[in-house]
């Protein structure tokens, strides 16, 4: 074992190699990840076609209900997101003014930056 980190410690390219050897394992494990959630969500496709024909009656009510609660859920997080969003946009402003104005103190008249419109 010892030898085997000498020896990759001692030559550069035996390092490239094992780096790019494990972005590739990497990249093929994501990709199996990635067909093994397609393989998923079709099951769960398949299996809501299956209750649906088990018991048409139920279906169509909850299919409704539950499109209406993500509606409403995603509504809620929507305007959060929008609050957080003008909260750190007030906050950038005020800290940008803060910034600009202490800035401009230590420039020498010839280093002050020119400001576009």
């Amino acid at each position: 074992m010892d030898n085997i980190i000498k020896y990759v410690t001692s030559h550069q390219f035996m390092i490239g190699v094992c780096v790019f050897v494990a972005i590739l394992v990497i990249y093929f494990l994501f990709k199996k990840l990635i067909k093994l959630a397609l393989l998923f969500i079709l099951v769960l496709i398949i299996f809501g076609g299956y209750l649906c024909f088990k018991e048409p009656e139920k279906m169509p009510k909850s299919l409704s209900e539950t499109m209406q609660r993500a509606k409403e859920s995603t509504r809620s997080v929507v305007e959060k997101g929008r609050g957080v969003y003008d909260s750190v946009k007030g906050a950038y402003k005020k800290a940008e003014k803060l910034v600009t104005r202490d800035f401009d103190k230590y420039l020498e008249p010839d280093d002050k930056p020119v400001r576009g419109k």
